[in-house]
């Protein structure tokens, strides 16, 4: 790699005591430059001890009154002096120690690639639920694989170590922990104070700004999920505190509640989800598939996850009102 770029990783936090050692250990023994990338993170006031352990690294530290992710995220986006810049969750761990030098090649080889992401992967000692998700390479669990697209479907063309990917409106898989070119991503989001990472992959589109790779041997443990109730509350924080809450400007749409295709899929999916057997029968197969009886999960997630989103939308004021028109 001839040129060295500066790369910043923006990592917001509220009490992540016990995730914040693992992520910045997975950063700092990276085989890259150690002058050549920094770490911001931004901070929502963590009370669990989360700024003691980060400050045994070197890591600068940004303070956020405002407890939302996504406006940390943006902070960090903005104060962030790399040319390229991706946010990490406190949860996430680097595969290896090439992931940056893997991230930035397809951004050195292309001008016009305007961001490169990688895809989840676990570890056999992770539990099994987290192996389950990983099954996707997006983490996608089976209702979000119904309403996105895959990665196949905007496949442009196989590159030595990355896929190119062409995105288009109606046409953007749902990736948006991307490595960008911060100078070309904030100039197209400059009015926006939260990181909508999905809205801004549909600007960037728009835009003109439509190449991304996929670098699928970086790779990313996503420690999201260890069980059912941790799962069930983030997807009801999600839906309610991210996606409702800006729902009538979204422009990252997964259905559309006033076409009757999307609404009739919809209906589908629920009697799919709470008939329990066919997802048994698609999880036993998961799990022969993929050698892990963690597709076990496959009915249990479908229909909490189902039921769970379906009662934070029906709950919502917002939702009650589009219905009636």
């Amino acid at each position: 790699m001839k040129k060295i770029p500066l790369v910043s990783i923006v990592i917001p936090t509220l009490n992540e005591k016990k995730n914040i050692r693992r992520c910045l250990k997975s950063i700092v023994k990276q085989n890259y430059p150690k002058k050549k990338f920094e770490i911001i993170i931004v901070d929502n006031y963590s009370t669990d001890g989360t700024l003691d352990i980060a400050k045994k690294f070197p890591v600068k530290i940004l303070m956020n009154r405002i407890k939302h992710a996504e406006v940390s995220k943006m902070i960090g986006f903005r104060k962030a002096r790399g040319e390229y810049t991706i946010y990490l969750d406190a949860d996430v761990e680097l595969v290896g120690r090439s992931w940056i030098q893997k991230m930035l090649k397809p951004l050195l080889e292309d001008e016009e690639i305007v961001g490169s992401f990688t895809r989840k992967y676990a570890k056999k000692t992770d539990p099994p639920l987290e192996r389950y998700y990983a099954f996707d390479p997006l983490q996608r669990d089976t209702i979000y694989q119904l309403f996105s697209p895959s990665l196949d479907s905007v496949l442009k063309e196989e590159k030595d170590g990355y896929c190119l990917l062409e995105y288009r409106e109606g046409k953007i898989p749902p990736a948006g922990r991307c490595l960008y070119r911060k100078k070309k991503l904030l100039e197209a989001v400059k009015n926006y104070d939260m990181f909508l990472e999905l809205d801004f992959l549909v600007l960037l589109t728009k835009k003109g700004l439509n190449k991304f790779a996929y670098v699928p041997s970086a790779g990313l443990y996503h420690h999201h999920a260890p069980n059912l109730r941790t799962l069930l509350r983030k997807r009801k924080y999600n839906v309610q505190n991210v996606y409702l809450k800006t729902f009538e400007k979204k422009l990252y749409v997964w259905f559309d509640l006033k076409k009757k295709y999307d609404l009739v899929k919809i209906m589908l999916w629920i009697i799919y989800a709470n008939s329990f057997i066919p997802s048994l029968i698609v999880g036993i197969y998961k799990s022969f598939r993929h050698k892990d009886w963690a597709g076990l999960y496959e009915p249990f997630v479908n229909l909490l996850v189902t039921d769970t989103i379906l009662s934070a939308f029906l709950l919502n004021r917002k939702t009650q009102l589009l219905l009636k028109r």
